[in-house]
């Protein structure tokens, strides 16, 4: 099992073998998996930071943080961001508070005999559904409505957790 940092710097080093496919320009390699870049695109200069999946934005409370990023490169697009975000599997780049379309809403399956029968959500789409509702998304809310009071009450305890400092020093800039 690797650990977040292996993860980062797996993930660092297969950025830098394959930006040349993307229409940016790595200007300087900062400290701790920071990076300023040129997105010829868009013709601005950014910086971006390597994260394993896109969700550890979260799980590392960056959304609290005012680092300035402009760019996520991450291995895995697994969450909504407010960023930009480069997937590296995948090699798309998202717009700030676009999900992937690989993972479906699998919460209600309707067969055409029976009424709705409720379905688990897979991790993925877990994250997918917490970020939307920390960043307050019209799709989150409305699948929030939806849901049972238990569940409701379960990933609005999940979003306050995100938005609460974690207790010590933060590793992840």
């Amino acid at each position: 099992m690797l650990s977040e940092r292996q993860k980062r710097i797996a993930t660092m080093r297969q950025f830098e073998l394959q930006y040349p496919k993307y229409p940016i320009q790595i200007l300087d390699r900062l400290t701790n998996f920071r990076y300023r870049i040129f997105d010829e695109d868009r013709q601005i200069e950014m910086l971006a930071t390597v994260l394993a999946s896109s969700f550890d934005f979260y799980e590392h409370r960056l959304n609290l943080a005012k680092h300035g990023f402009k760019l996520i490169i991450c291995q895995k697009h697994n969450a909504a961001v407010p960023l930009l975000a480069l997937e590296l599997d995948t090699q798309v780049m998202y717009e700030p508070g676009a999900v992937p379309d690989k993972a479906p809403d699998r919460a209600l399956i309707k067969a055409p005999d029976k009424e709705a029968k409720r379905k688990r959500r897979t991790p993925d789409e877990q994250k997918i559904l917490i970020s939307r509702i920390i960043l307050g998304a019209s799709a989150g809310m409305a699948e929030l409505k939806d849901m049972p009071d238990r569940t409701r009450q379960y990933y609005l305890v999940l979003r306050e957790q995100y938005l609460q400092p974690k207790v010590g020093r933060p590793w992840a800039s």
